[in-house]
């Protein structure tokens, strides 16, 4: 049996080492028994042995009877008995005098307890009244009567906490990234414009010629038979309209006085108009030269920006008659071209329209290099304009204009911009 110094309880457990109520270490109790002596002087050796009677054992033992060793409930259950020496007095009174609890007595049997090492304790609290065993020598083992468990400590009033934030809203930030997002998306499209589709739309960009407008409709010439025409079979044709032509114009006239050779053979009457700031070339027009007319603007000191040249071809009579023959004559004269103008390319090719007269044209470009402005562009049309009156000798319109004409950018500048416009709408077959 093991018993706390602190709270003087007892436990029977041997192997038990701390007290359940406050820790403290238990201390082993010496259990002091009488020991029972038998006289074996007046016991003969010869006489059968004899069951010990209660008398005898009372006699020896001084009058304690080991048969009637028990537990049972003590005969008087008094307040004094109850009581003991840490389950009445305040623990401050028991660490204070713990000599001061009662002694059994001699009579009773009880063991005395072992002295007790009192430790101080910081703050006594005051340890729940549990029943108490005692001992004694003649009694059994008693239990007192349990107390009334303290009232439960109330804690303190824990402070309520505070509620959580409120969380905030991720929508700005999700609506400011997506408006990122969407600013890189319409930069990286326009850089990719810029930079890859522009560049292919330009590289595959063609030259696209605008169709010829519809000859108007003019009335049939009505044919009179009279005595002075019988020889003469050629229809007549109405008159176009006159060309009124601007302050600062030039009228030129073909002449066939001193023409030879192929340009005396196939000689057209023809006129036109031309700024008076443009030079006459003096190798056309006379024996010997490839073109009935030709004019040109220049920088000085002898650099083309433009110029305009007449020549000749053998018709069939008619648009109609020289359709077919139109094709052949444009790739004899483009394939001249090509073997003269360095990077030759021929542009388009169809029917077309020159001031009042229906025909039919090719357009090309080249190039000029090495020149004292540096590399020129060149551009050029080249018209074919069968007769009217029914002959066999048509005219070849031939325009040439380069990179030098501040006005002219592309091919199809030729004839619409710069001085060359006055040259197609002033041009009339005839005589003057």
């Amino acid at each position: 049996m093991k018993r706390c110094p602190k709270c003087n309880r007892s436990y029977t457990t041997d192997t038990q080492k701390f007290c359940t109520h406050d820790g403290g270490l238990l201390q082993a109790i010496d259990m002091v028994q009488p020991t029972l002596r038998i006289d074996t002087s007046k016991v003969s050796e010869d006489e059968p042995t004899k069951g010990i009677s209660p008398e005898l054992v009372s006699k020896v033992t001084g009058g304690f009877d080991p048969f009637k060793t028990g537990i049972s409930r003590p005969e008087e259950t008094t307040s004094e008995r109850l009581r003991t020496t840490h389950d009445l007095t305040p623990p401050s009174a028991a660490l204070q005098s713990p000599t001061q609890a009662p002694a059994p007595s001699a009579g009773s049997g009880q063991v005395p307890p072992p002295p007790m090492s009192v430790t101080p304790l910081s703050q006594p609290t005051a340890a729940p009244l549990q029943p108490t065993m005692r001992l004694s020598g003649t009694g059994p083992i008693a239990t007192a009567v349990p107390l009334p468990p303290p009232p439960p400590a109330q804690l303190p009033a824990q402070p309520s906490a505070a509620p959580p934030p409120a969380k905030k809203s991720k929508m700005p930030l999700v609506l400011g990234t997506l408006a990122v997002l969407l600013v890189l998306g319409m930069g990286v499209l326009g850089a990719a414009y810029v930079f890859v589709v522009r560049p292919m739309l330009a590289a595959r960009r063609v030259v696209v010629v605008e169709p010829p407008r519809p000859p108007p409709k003019e009335p049939t010439p009505k044919i009179q038979t009279t005595p002075g025409n019988l020889g003469n079979n050629k229809p007549k044709v109405s008159e176009p309209p006159a060309y009124s032509p601007p302050p600062d114009a030039v009228e030129f006239v073909n002449s066939s006085r001193n023409l030879s050779g192929k340009l005396a053979e196939h000689y057209v009457d023809f006129s036109f108009y031309y700024p008076n700031t443009w030079e006459k070339d003096p190798t056309a027009g006379v024996p010997g030269a490839a073109n009935f007319a030709k004019v040109e603007r220049r920088l000085p000191p002898d650099f083309t920006q433009e110029n305009f040249a007449v020549g000749s071809y053998l018709s069939a009579g008619s648009n109609e008659s020289d359709r077919t023959a139109f094709h052949t004559l444009a790739e004899n004269l483009s394939a001249q071209f090509q073997k003269k103008f360095p990077g030759y390319r021929k542009v388009s090719e169809g029917g077309t329209k020159a001031g009042v007269y229906d025909g039919y044209e090719f357009r090309f470009e080249s190039m000029s290099p090495n020149t004292a402005k540096g590399d020129l562009k060149v551009w050029g049309r080249a018209i074919f304009l069968p007769p009217v009156d029914g002959g066999k000798n048509g005219v070849t319109l031939l325009m040439l204009a380069t990179s030098l004409a501040p006005e002219l950018k592309t091919v199809n500048d030729v004839g619409r911009k710069g001085g060359l416009p006055m040259m197609l709408e002033s041009f009339r077959f005839g005589k003057k």
